[in-house]
C-alpha cells in the first residue's frame, strides 16, 4: 500500500502519519456517541447550510476548544449549557 502524501509548506508529508487534531476527535466522538446531542445537531445543521462535513466538524471543534480552554483555566467542569449556547451562536452566524 502506498501512503497518501500531500504538500505542506512545500514539503512532502505522509498524511497517514500526521497527528489528528484532538478537538476534531472530540467532535467525532460526540457525534458517534450522540452525547451531547448538540454536537451532532450542529454538524448536521452546518452541513445542511452548505458546509462540507469536514468544515462543519472544524467549526464545531473551535467551540469545543474554546469551552475546554475556559474549563481548564477556570478549574471547572465542562458546561453543557454554555457549549450548547455557543453552538447555537455559531449556527446563527452561518447563512
Amino acid at each position: 500500500m502506498i501512503p497518501s502524501v500531500t504538500r505542506v509548506w512545500g514539503e512532502a508529508m505522509d498524511t497517514e502519519k500526521t497527528v489528528k487534531n484532538p478537538y476534531i476527535q472530540v467532535v467525532e466522538d460526540h457525534v458517534a456517541s450522540g452525547d451531547p446531542p448538540d454536537t451532532k445537531a450542529a454538524v448536521d445543521t452546518l452541513v445542511g447550510k452548505g458546509r462540507s462535513p469536514g468544515e462543519a466538524k472544524q467549526l464545531v471543534a473551535t467551540v469545543v476548544r474554546d469551552e475546554m480552554q475556559e474549563m481548564l483555566s477556570a478549574g471547572r467542569d465542562f458546561d453543557n449549557a454554555k457549549y450548547a449556547a455557543a453552538l447555537k451562536k455559531l449556527i446563527a452566524t452561518e447563512k
